[in-house]
This record gives structure tokens, sequence and C-alpha cells, in this order.
């Protein structure tokens, strides 16, 4: 179980039924034209976050630059971890296994430079690592997972191939519907603290609310995995309060933030809008 990072609940699967012939006409031009398709074409996305589902497996989603379309791909629990550690700033007393071979990458001295999910066969997707030795160019087989681990580490650019992009192997984002127990104010996207996370970070139930997202824009100091506790004093018990009380806000003062973060109190001072 994902117990030492937050790997949040998903709604954008509930619906989600690709048709077998769907995904495998995307695996047929995916082989048919992924060896003749230039990188220039390749679909560069960013990971939205490592997600829960229904039945409770890890799925990382890939999203396009316009943040319309979301690649969903399902992956092992300590991979998962691996990537939701990384993108929380979590570090680990001792190297883990990507965190080894990215430092064994780095004193070798092998440029590492971007990585590509580049088909889909039996239901498995495939990706490969781009690396640079003595100037040579160097591609790697990997697992997708393995893959974007060490992207993340090494924050370079995550490719997808357009045709797995096709189809009904993704999820169209424009008309997935936010759940009741999610909300997005001021650049940031709030959900609901379930029993087992309030379990996890050891609050009462209906106590503070959880960071999913933070947008470029959103809330300096704030990450995603921190559980804002107050606002202005006022404890928060739930994603629809805290987008009222940021949505209210008289936009000459903003307001303060108590936060939880790795087990510590502390509190950040949201500008409102005008200033």
């Amino acid at each position: 179980m994902l117990l030492d990072v937050v790997v949040k609940p998903t709604n954008l699967l509930a619906n989600f039924r690709p048709r077998r012939a769907a995904m495998t006409a995307a695996l047929l031009a995916a082989v048919i034209t992924g060896c003749s398709r230039s990188s220039s074409e390749e679909i560069e996305v960013q990971i939205r976050g490592v997600e829960i589902d229904s039945s409770a497996r890890p799925v990382v989603l890939l999203e396009d630059e316009d943040r319309e379309r979301a690649l969903p791909i399902w992956i092992g629990t300590t991979e998962a971890q691996a990537i939701a550690m990384e993108m929380q700033g979590i570090q680990s007393e001792r190297p883990l296994t990507h965190d080894l071979f990215k430092n064994t990458l780095d004193g070798a001295g092998i440029g590492f430079d971007k990585i590509v999910i580049e088909r889909l066969r039996d239901g498995i997707y495939y990706a490969r690592i781009y690396l640079t030795v003595n100037g040579d160019a160097l591609e790697v087989d990997s697992r997708p997972s393995d893959a974007i681990a060490l992207a993340v580490r090494f924050h370079k650019p995550v490719y997808v191939a357009p045709a797995l992009f096709d189809g009904e192997s993704t999820i169209d984002l424009r008309a997935v519907k936010p759940s009741e127990g999610v909300a997005y104010e001021a650049g940031v996207t709030v959900q609901d603290v379930t029993p087992e996370l309030a379990a996890h970070f050891e609050l009462a139930p209906g106590e503070g609310v959880l960071v999913a997202d933070v947008d470029e824009e959103g809330v300096a100091g704030l990450r995603r995995g921190d559980v804002i506790l107050e606002v202005d004093g006022v404890a928060v018990v739930s994603a629809q309060d805290f987008r009222r009380r940021l949505h209210g806000l008289n936009s000459g003062r903003g307001a303060r933030l108590s936060v939880l973060r790795d087990g510590d109190r502390f509190g950040l001072q949201l500008a409102s809008p005008s200033q």
C-alpha cells in the first residue's frame, strides 16, 4: 500500500471503458507509423499525477499540453510510490532504485534526454529512454513506469506517440465533471480528506482538505500533498467549504492558511487577486 506518499483517488476513470477494437486500432496505427514519425510529431505530455482507481490500483495520468486529453497507464505500487515521492519532493533516507540509477548515470557522465512512450502491445505499453553517451545517442527499452520515474528525477520531458492518443484509449478531460469532493480555487485543486487519508495524516474525520494540484499561478509555497487545515483561523471541513471561503475573500486583505506538511504545521499568506 502507498502509505508513505499521498496518492489521490480519482473520478476520471469512473466511466472510462475503452473498447478493445479501438485499442487494437490504436495499436496497429502505432506499429505502422511508430518508426516513420519524427520526434517533432511526438506529443509532449505533463504528468497529471499518480492516482488510485476504484479498484485501488495505481494509475499515472499523462495529459497533453492543452489539458484536453489524458492517457492513463496502470503501474505497480512500487513505481507509483517512486513517481509520487519525487513529484511531492519527498526524499528517502537512502537512495531507492530509481535514485541509484540516476546517480549512476550522473556519475558516469551519461546524459538523460527524454523518454517516449511509443507503442501498445497486448495491453502493455512500451517506452524508450533516450540517453547521450560520449556524444553518441543511445536508446534503452523500458517500462513506462520506470522511464517516468527517471524522467521526473532528471526533470526531462515525457513524450507519447500520437497514435496512442487516438481513439478511446484516452480520457476527454473536457467532458469530465469534477466530483463533489473536489474544488478548484485560486490556482489550487483540493479534495476532501477520506477516512483513509485522515488516518494517514492523523487527523480527525472531516478535518482539513488535501491539496491535489497547484497551478503555476497557484498559492506560493503550497505543494501537492499538503493539507490545508484553516483559512483565517477557521477550520476547513470540505473542498467546497474551502472554495466558498476563498471565493468570498475581501479583495484587499487576502487570507491566512494553516497548512500541514510532513507532520509540521505552518502558515502561508494568500494574497488577494488584486495585489
